[in-house]
């Protein structure tokens, strides 16, 4: 999709963002960048590093992101990063045509929005997923004024909106308590990046015996660790894990089935049954209300739909691109209160 600018009745350079991938390619004049995805020739602007953001990133010439952002990546996956520079949020750096500064995406640890300065005044703000609300673990993005957003829209219809995230604690930890009381274990299932670190620092809070189901969880939460977040929990290689158990401890797993194949290679035969034959499920994810409704609760590490309303209204663009599942009808929802929005989907 391509947007043509003037400033002060003089023509500027037509700006063209298009879907590719992953993620998006932009263009304007001379400047070419890819975000979120990998395009051959191309330097490439990486947001976080969940599966849905580094696919084909072997094909980027250079790949730019927060130091967080490589070593979570690095946690995850075998498949190393090459030809990277780390840039810390904050920071401003530029290539001709255009200087970059990386913005608090407050999604995962490390993630980042991008905003760009072009040397004609151009403003563009690439958001990346995003969260606009305080949690544990994370601070929530910031908006700041632009003229074109470039925005994701993963809860973009009205009927994703989300209890206070407090509410949302407090249920957790109930849920927590009540189970233990009933005899069972709660496991609190969860993606390994993000959100099981939010989910440990919570139930630690609360003052539960954590044990993380995972590997894949234990590695990030090592990198979160090196990166000043305290978090406390078992491993199910720690010594004391099948007292831990036995005694009332709460379980936070990335795959269920992956957390069972684990406690059979590593806990006695009391404690593989207890997983086994004494657990209640609880899935931690926005896609706990809706059209879903999973079972569990609203714990999302994106922004609701007020949160994408609110944004995008400060943020007040001449033009909004919006990507991800509801982009159409985001978009709509945009022009309903005076944005132009174009979906990319």
């Amino acid at each position: 999709m391509a947007t043509e600018f003037l400033r002060s009745g003089q023509s500027m350079s037509t700006l063209s963002v298009k879907k590719v991938g992953s993620g998006v390619l932009l263009q304007y004049g001379d400047v070419r960048l890819a975000f979120d995805t990998g395009i051959k020739g191309e330097i490439t602007l990486l947001s976080h590093s969940h599966s849905d953001h580094i696919r084909g990133l072997r094909h980027a010439r250079h790949i730019i992101a927060t130091k967080a952002t490589f070593d979570t990546w690095s946690a995850r996956s075998s498949e190393p990063a090459n030809n990277t520079t780390e840039v810390e949020i904050g920071d401003m750096f530029g290539q001709i045509g255009v200087n970059i500064t990386l913005l608090n995406a407050g999604h995962v640890l490390g993630s980042t929005m991008f905003y760009l300065e072009f040397d004609d005044g151009l403003t563009v703000l690439y958001t990346g997923d995003f969260n606009n609300v305080d949690s544990l673990v994370h601070t929530a993005a910031r908006p700041i004024e632009a003229d074109v957003l470039i925005t994701e829209a993963t809860y973009g219809t009205a009927s994703w909106i989300f209890p206070n995230r407090r509410e949302v604690y407090e249920r957790i930890l109930d849920a927590a308590t009540s189970t233990i009381e009933q005899g069972h274990t709660p496991v609190f299932n969860a993606y390994s990046l993000g959100k099981s670190q939010e989910a440990i620092a919570l139930l630690q809070s609360g003052g539960f015996r954590v044990i993380s189901g995972n590997l894949s969880i234990d590695k990030v939460c090592k990198v979160y660790k090196d990166h000043g977040v305290d978090l406390r929990h078992y491993t199910m290689k720690s010594v004391n894990v099948s007292d831990a158990l036995e005694s009332g401890a709460v379980v936070v797993s990335s795959s269920f089935r992956h957390t069972i194949n684990l406690a059979r290679h590593n806990l006695e035969k009391k404690s593989i049954e207890r997983l086994e034959q004494k657990t209640e499920a609880f899935n931690l994810s926005g896609w706990t209300v809706g059209k879903y409704a999973e079972r569990g609760f609203p714990l999302s590490a994106h922004s609701d739909f007020e949160g994408l309303l609110s944004f995008a209204k400060t943020v007040n663009p001449r033009v909004a691109y919006v990507f991800t599942e509801n982009a159409g009808s985001f978009s709509k929802h945009l022009s309903d209160i005076g944005i132009n929005a174009v979906p990319l989907e």
